[in-house]
């Protein structure tokens, strides 16, 4: 059985829920792009990549974490976030210690992507750190829904430059579903935290079954596809 994942679908949910005001406007198939709709396309691709390495990064992290600890000794952990280092990313992992973090976990990936972890590393957590695991926090908290009991999240820089913009992912732990649906985008302030703005990314908890236990026989899935109605980004792409 060959499966198609929905990587093409992340980045158009960055698309949809980019929120700029210079989004191509429908036109002519036989024309070609414009600079402004071909430095638009590229921006998106940019992001969809970025979330795709911060969290494919994330995903490896945690398995080696847990790997080494367990995890009911940390009772007080809120989560991680991945930023760059010198050669690739860095995933950290806190637990609140008072009304302030501890860091549990580096670990640390290098050019060629092999991780690094280092426990209970002796150092002091930056100005960024502490502002983009208070997103993670404060996402969390406004971005999530009935769709799941657990979501993954992925920080990336956003357009207005004082903030953060955390993708809440709602997740599954059954290996024949992918989740497509139940997700958001949340914009935080990176000074106080504050939610500036909420923005859901489908209307339904929408899963595929990749599994192919229902095709009719001597059939396989080659595809996985949806339809996004929440914005005019769809029919917008469709008319581009």
């Amino acid at each position: 059985m060959k499966v198609i994942g929905l990587v093409g679908f992340c980045i158009f949910l960055v698309a949809c829920a980019s929120g700029t005001s210079t989004k191509p406007q429908p036109r002519e198939a036989s024309k070609p792009l414009t600079d402004a709709e071909m430095a638009y396309v590229s921006q998106i691709e940019t992001d969809g990549r970025l979330m795709y390495e911060k969290d494919t990064r994330a995903a490896t992290a945690t398995d080696l974490l847990l790997s080494k600890i367990n995890s009911s000794d940390y009772p007080n952990f809120v989560g991680w976030v991945t930023y760059p280092n010198a050669e690739n990313f860095t995933v950290s992992f806190y637990e609140k210690s008072g009304d302030d973090f501890k860091i549990i976990s580096d670990v640390h990936f290098g050019a060629k992507g092999n991780p690094n972890m280092e426990l209970n590393p002796n150092r002091v957590m930056s100005v960024t750190e502490k502002s983009m695991i208070r997103a993670r926090i404060t996402a969390l908290q406004s971005g999530t829904n009935s769709c799941s009991d657990r979501f993954n999240t992925v920080i990336v820089p956003s357009k207005n430059k004082e903030a953060w913009d955390v993708y809440v992912l709602a997740a599954t732990t059954n290996p024949k579903l992918m989740q497509v649906g139940g997700h958001a985008k949340v914009t935080i302030s990176k000074s106080n935290s504050e939610v500036l703005e909420k923005l859901p990314l489908s209307n339904t908890c929408l899963a595929l079954d990749k599994s192919g236990d229902n095709l009719p026989e001597g059939a396989s899935i080659s595809a996985l596809t949806v339809s996004h109605i929440v914005t005019p980004c769809l029919l917008q792409y469709i008319l581009t």
